[in-house]
């Protein structure tokens, strides 16, 4: 990435001037950062590459609409997840997911958790338990509707602030907050059953 906000300045005054050596500086500096996000919301290598073109082509023809109100890298971020969510979007569903019901534990009529949720954060000591966790958890993350998926790669995986994060994806703190819980309560159910079975 730029080292410096001069660095930037001046990257972004020569995309500005449709400098296309510009474009190659900017793919050098985020390719692999978007690349990484395309790939993480759309579990899809031909999807990931395929949005990486997308995005800096766009950030290229769009770059004057940037006014500079976030740091470049939201806004190039921005982009990348409204392609990648775009991809998903148009898969087909196999299975809807009630949200209500199924982000979140069961709850009683008083507003109390039903059912102990398990707490699968502290992986397993054993090499192969813990490489068989993380490819639970990436289906796991593959079931989330879009958004949701969205927001828990950006604060969890990519490591967003989330004041950041919720830039990225034109949402409130409080609305990214709420799906954030949501989508941990909804990847922790998901890997109760396997926590369970290897303890």
């Amino acid at each position: 990435m730029p080292s410096g906000q001069t660095d930037e300045q001046q990257l972004i005054g020569r995309l500005k001037a449709k400098d296309e050596s510009a474009l190659d500086l900017l793919m050098a500096a985020y390719g692999g950062k978007v690349y990484g996000l395309s790939l993480r919301l759309t579990s899809n290598h031909h999807d990931a590459e395929e949005v990486c073109q997308d995005v800096f082509l766009a950030v290229f023809e769009k770059i004057d609409g940037f006014r500079g109100d976030a740091k470049l890298s939201s806004w190039v971020y921005r982009i990348t997840a409204n392609a990648a969510l775009m991809k998903l979007r148009k898969r087909p569903k196999i299975k809807a997911l009630p949200l209500e019901e199924e982000l979140g534990p069961a709850m009683t009529e008083e507003g109390m958790i039903a059912e102990p949720v398990v707490d699968w954060s502290r992986l397993p000591s054993d090499e192969l338990e813990r490489k068989e966790l993380t490819a639970r958890l990436a289906q796991a993350v593959e079931l989330l509707p879009p958004e949701y998926r969205a927001v828990f790669v950006l604060r969890d995986i990519e490591g967003l602030p989330a004041e950041e994060a919720s830039q990225v994806l034109e949402i409130s703190v409080a609305a990214l907050k709420s799906r954030l819980h949501r989508a941990r309560l909804f990847l922790r159910k998901q890997l109760a059953d396997y926590v369970v079975v290897t303890r």
